[in-house]
């Protein structure tokens, strides 16, 4: 049988489309599939910067990963999900101390890449009062109700911070709170005093709402440096993808180095925890080590902030937290 060639001429255009669609549909979707999403968590306080400067100057897209990052306001959760899988990695404000409970519970799940501390001079955690609040000292919360940042960490520093002020923790009633309320509630006289982080502060002092009680609580009766927070990530994205795990710490250390250099990187603070732009600027800036920074005078004092948790029957003994570092 005969077939035409306007047959054939239709038949060749339409295989001709059908080839490329195809190859189309190859070279588009076939990355898209392998491509591994990376997931962050950052809690609301300063030490999350370098993962916002990191978002904001492209320093993932230039390094070819897709970060997508996640705000949480519980330490304890943050941990909860880079345990579970849901999260991968954490920005350099997850809860240290947590990390190394972790580790003496589960070894290996959690691995460090940088650590966030503060020190005589380098404020990072603060005890702050209500303006028109009567206690000058510790020893005035006697009685009083003292809030702090969710979770383990920050409830076992208070007491710490309070028995070594020669106040029984026994007298004082700890109620946890999320970053976001605090000022509300020591303005409100919910509670009495508040242990946090940066920029609530600066913030409550801009606002009229606060005072700062005591600077570097935890430097002053924990650790010297005190290294509460660190850059985390799970122990199964370093084993399924290695590659681009490197490829995120190295990131991670670039957004710190970034910020020890360019003061302007502060602006970031004003869209991600919602302050204003004055705050942003005078917020003061922790101590950030990237990894291989890290010497034996950070890791000195960040087991003995660690071992805190072993003396007040939280874990049954300290891990040694130098075994926590990615290599």
């Amino acid at each position: 049988m005969k077939v035409s060639k306007n047959v054939l001429v239709i038949v060749g255009v339409v295989i001709v489309i059908a080839v490329a669609l195809g190859a189309g549909a190859f070279l588009t979707n076939t990355p898209q599939e392998n491509k591994v999403v990376i997931h962050a968590a950052y809690l609301p306080a300063v030490q999350s910067l370098p993962l916002f400067v990191a978002v904001e100057q492209g320093m993932f897209a230039s390094a070819g990963l897709d970060v997508q990052i996640e705000r949480i306001e519980s330490p304890n959760q943050i941990i909860d999900s880079l345990v579970s899988g849901k999260m991968d990695a954490g920005a350099p404000s997850v809860a240290a101390g947590i990390t190394a409970i972790v580790e003496a519970k589960n070894p290996g799940a959690l691995k460090i890449y940088s650590l966030t501390c503060g020190t005589i001079g380098v404020l990072n955690d603060e005890l702050i009062v209500a303006k028109d609040s009567n206690i000058q000292t510790i020893s005035d919360l006697r009685g009083k109700k003292l809030g702090h940042i969710p979770g383990v960490q920050f409830q076992t520093m208070a007491k710490k911070v309070l028995a070594v002020n020669g106040v029984n923790p026994a007298d004082v009633t700890l109620i946890e709170l999320a970053i976001p309320t605090q000022l509300t509630s020591i303005s409100s006289g919910a509670v009495d005093a508040v242990l946090t982080l940066e920029p609530n502060s600066t913030l409550g002092e801009f606002k009229g709402v606060s005072r700062l009680l005591v600077a570097n609580p935890m430097v002053k009766s924990v650790a010297d440096p005190w290294c509460g927070a660190a850059g985390v990530v799970s122990a199964e994205f370093v084993k399924n993808h290695p590659i681009e795990a490197q490829k995120f710490i190295k990131v991670m250390g670039e957004a710190i180095a970034e910020i020890d250099s360019n003061a302007l990187t502060r602006a970031y603070l004003v869209s991600y925890l919602k302050v204003p732009e004055a705050v942003a600027k005078a917020t003061p800036m922790p101590i950030m080590v990237a990894g291989r920074d890290v010497n034996s005078t950070f890791i000195d004092a960040y087991q003995k902030f660690v071992n805190v948790f072993e003396e007040y029957k939280v874990i049954d003994k300290a891990p040694d937290v130098s075994k926590l570092f990615v290599k």
